[in-house]
């Protein structure tokens, strides 16, 4: 077997658990092919953006053996995701420009790509996810979509893979992303062994749970602006696309043409995520009466509200209950 050389991408706004975990996870995979009596399916290495020794903000420093500035050349190349609370995401794009820049080449050079959460900006900086469905943090999406457009964002996934291009999701979910791999490299018996050992949720296919709906206000049509907040404080009624139309004042083709030009859904769907967004947080703070939820948040079917409910979370009421609700976390 030829052993693959993996460059893990250091920088000094890196989220330093995710790139712990990818590096305890490739490690252990190489490891334990070793230990089968197999050939090392690959060398890591850590590979700085700029300098050989990268400061986080944390108190937390790392000595990198190369830097983009280094002549050589890597097969796999791992793109840890940005500690990118707050920050100024123009201004990350452009200190991390030479990464962009590098990733490119070595794509063209046969290299495959593996981006973690918000990792997915740099592949999707430098065009080379255009036309490829990719997926990312689910809070990453309204941005990502106005800045990368010709991307088929896919924020339900957990991984997609396209031509030698891997992503993965939001959060300690990318990680499935570097099991994905594991498994391609190293077989799917290493890569159930290290989810056991790590205790990841090896298979999983949609990060629709954690999705926080958050009302895609990112958009500058202040008569929508008012139609979200409508909807936002009166979900609970019995309200339609025609009366929250007729709320702004505008013809109800023009409306829906509007609402999801700005906001990506149309007024349905928005209707739906707020509902069971309502639902969610209901569920998880502890009411246990399905029935009760279903018309507090405004259904008057309990099958249509578990029919949508798993439709946007990928469980059912019951599910979600049982696995988020906050008395039973606690005991």
């Amino acid at each position: 077997m030829h052993t693959r050389h993996i460059s893990v991408i250091v920088y000094e706004d890196v989220l330093l658990t995710a790139l712990s975990s990818t590096v305890a996870l490739l490690t252990g995979a190489r490891d334990a092919v070793v230990r089968s009596g197999g050939t090392a399916p690959f060398d890591i290495d850590l590979v700085s953006v700029h300098v050989h020794d990268v400061q986080l903000d944390l108190p937390v420093q790392f000595h990198c053996g190369k830097t983009l500035a280094d002549d050589f050349e890597t097969d796999v190349i791992v793109i840890p995701p940005m500690n990118a609370e707050g920050a100024d995401m123009d201004q990350l794009l452009l200190k991390y420009a030479k990464l962009t820049h590098w990733l490119a080449e070595k794509y063209h050079r046969k290299a495959q790509i593996i981006s973690l959460c918000t990792g997915a900006y740099f592949v999707a900086e430098c065009g080379l996810l255009n036309g490829m469905p990719a997926t990312s943090h689910w809070g990453a999406m309204d941005d990502m979509r106005k800045r990368y457009p010709l991307v088929n964002f896919r924020p339900e996934r957990v991984v997609t893979q396209s031509e030698t291009i891997i992503t993965g999701g939001g959060g300690f979910s990318a990680l499935s992303a570097i099991l994905y791999f594991i498994e391609k490299t190293c077989g799917k018996e290493t890569a159930i062994t290290l989810s056991k050992y790590y205790a990841l949720d090896y298979g999983r296919t949609s990060q629709s749970i954690f999705t926080i709906f958050s009302g895609h206000r990112g958009h500058n049509d202040q008569d929508i602006h008012r139609a979200q907040t409508y909807i936002e404080s009166e979900f609970r009624a019995d309200i339609s696309v025609d009366l929250i139309a007729g709320e702004v004042n505008m013809s109800k083709r023009n409306f829906i043409r509007r609402f999801k030009s700005a906001t990506a859904l149309n007024p349905i769907e928005y209707i739906q995520r707020v509902k069971i967004e309502a639902a969610k947080k209901s569920l998880e703070a502890g009411e246990s009466n399905i029935a009760y939820v279903t018309y507090d948040v405004g259904y008057n079917d309990l099958k249509t509200f578990r029919t949508i409910f798993k439709r946007i979370t990928g469980l059912t009421p019951i599910e979600y209950r049982n696995r988020y609700n906050t008395e039973t976390l606690l005991r």
